[in-house]
């Protein structure tokens, strides 16, 4: 059924040839135009040129677009799938280092903490101007974002728009998946009753039960052979299964220690649980290799072939959208309002849980209440991104102040006039792509 699909961020060099992989083996898509949008034009060129050439590879009947104009490439949409970097690589260094030079060190810096608000700040915008293109040119379309943070760009998108907005993950694909849950738990994956049921919120959600398929309960055998401390802390704390464990040490500062010294950099530092503070040197040569194979590819200097291409079966987009059109009624963990689906946390909170797919939309299935002791601290988190999405939409720096007050990270690390410091840092330093905070 042949429909239109755009993709803000369409020069990237990983996420749209693992999209066009499913794209182009989509028996439900067959036909359908997908249209690419990046603001970098000598990247998007790329991306053009290489899906022109796994079309032509292939003999699909998929039509390619692509343009700099982002109203023009949603005009018409019925779905859209966002993967954004504002400030790129660059900004996501400053969102590790300077934090680390108040006394704030973590892994990734992309979803809470004084760096994942400041991406907050940065993105948040910028999906709100795309659900306003989307208001006037494609009101009935799905948008699915996968650009963290998550939950922030939620809240901010709902804040100012109707548009059909779902946050996706690639974490949150864990609850369904048989073979690994069978591995944690030493069967079979034919022995596991999946989907198993999921809630909290992104990079902080945790599978709520998990059973045999003779109706057993799975938690006491996985715990048993469990050898991950972060996720065995979780079964033993809370009675959840922690499926995105390395985020849950940056949602809880007592899990987020450092074990190197800091001296002056933090990206490769070891930390706590066997992890390490991302290299964005690391993630550029990453970046930069699958640049170069798209570009040889694109170019015809390497021969084509869709094998040599990244594929990430954890990437659900196009799924989800075959069972939206399909009316498939399948399960999957995504971010949208709560509506009662998690009975002790605000109804009105972006939360990641299980929810029905099908022609009808997407639909939260009830969990109840989780752990309260846990419910508390989500809790907490859900204030300071509330925060997070007024002021990345205001731009009002008191609100700005509140929102990093509020962050346990940085509540737990620094005094509040240290806080304000670090804001005013952060603040100067991401001032380029930060333009709602000039005046």
């Amino acid at each position: 059924m042949a429909k239109k699909i755009t993709i803000i961020g369409g020069g990237s060099s990983t996420f749209v040839p693992q999209l066009m992989r499913f794209f182009l083996s989509s028996e439900v898509l067959k036909g359908s135009t997908i249209a690419l949008m990046d603001v970098d034009q000598k990247r998007l060129d790329v991306m053009d040129a290489l899906c022109r050439q796994l079309v032509k590879l292939e003999k699909s009947d998929l039509k390619i677009e692509s343009t700099t104009d982002q109203r023009a490439s949603l005009d018409g949409s019925d779905f859209v799938i966002a993967a954004i970097s504002v400030g790129g690589m660059d900004a996501w260094e400053k969102d590790i280092e300077i934090p680390a030079r108040h006394g704030i060190i973590m892994s990734s810096a992309d979803s809470i903490g004084p760096g994942g608000i400041m991406r907050a700040f940065r993105h948040i915008p910028v999906l709100a101007g795309v659900c306003d293109d989307l208001e006037e040119v494609s009101p009935d379309a799905w948008l699915f974002n996968y650009s963290n943070p998550a939950t922030s760009n939620g809240i901010g998108m709902r804040m100012v728009s109707d548009i059909r907005s779902v946050g996706l993950c690639t974490c949150s694909s864990v609850p369904h998946n048989a073979h690994y849950l069978a591995a944690m738990a030493g069967a079979e994956p034919e022995d596991m009753m999946v989907p198993a049921p999921a809630a909290g919120l992104n990079h902080f959600a945790a599978i709520t039960e998990l059973r045999f398929k003779d109706g057993s309960d799975a938690l006491p055998t996985v715990l048993e052979k469990m050898t991950n401390d972060v996720t065995k802390w979780g079964l033993e704390t809370y009675g959840v299964l922690p499926y995105c464990w390395s985020y849950w040490t940056d949602f809880i500062p007592g899990l987020t220690r450092p074990e190197d010294k800091y001296e002056g950099k933090a990206q490769g530092m070891r930390m706590a649980h066997n992890m390490h503070v991302y290299d964005i040197g690391y993630e550029r040569e990453r970046s930069g290799h699958w640049a170069d194979l798209v570009g040889k590819l694109a170019s015809g200097e390497q021969e084509l072939s869709i094998n040599v291409l990244p594929e990430d079966e954890s990437i659900e987009a196009v799924e989800i959208i075959e069972d939206i059109i399909e009316n498939r009624n399948r399960i999957h963990v995504v971010n949208v309002p709560n509506c009662g689906a998690i009975g002790n946390l605000p109804v009105d909170a972006v939360v990641e849980v299980s929810s029905v797919i099908n022609g009808y939309g997407v639909t939260p299935m009830y969990v109840g209440d989780i752990p309260e002791a846990w419910a508390a601290i989500l809790r907490s988190h859900i204030t300071c991104q509330e925060l997070t999405a007024e002021a990345a939409l205001t731009g009002d720096y008191d609100t700005a102040l509140q929102a990093y007050l509020a962050d346990p990270q940085m509540a737990a690390k620094l005094t509040p006039a240290e806080i304000k410091v670090l804001l005013d840092e952060m603040l100067e330093a991401h001032a380029a792509n930060l333009p709602q905070f000039a005046a």
